[in-house]
């Protein structure tokens, strides 16, 4: 485990060849691994998560600038 890296997940939770597992599959899981096999294998070994998604800003200001537009049409 890294010193830089603090995982909020509970070390127990990741594969541990070694020891007893707690180790979850889910759907999600393995359609990460279908994915990117790399991304799964740094969530469930290291316990290093994917980053979040982009929110829809560029998406919510195109829909914004289109009803202004049209607003005097409607």
């Amino acid at each position: 485990m890294s010193q830089y890296y603090k995982s909020n997940r509970n070390p127990k939770w990741n594969f541990n060849p070694n020891g007893k597992n707690n180790f979850k599959l889910s759907r999600s899981k393995i359609d990460l691994f279908l994915q990117c096999p790399r991304c799964f294998y740094l969530d469930n070994r290291l316990g290093v998560a994917r980053p979040p998604g982009y929110p829809f800003t560029l998406n919510s200001a195109v829909d914004h600038l289109l009803k202004k537009e049209f607003d005097p049409v409607r």
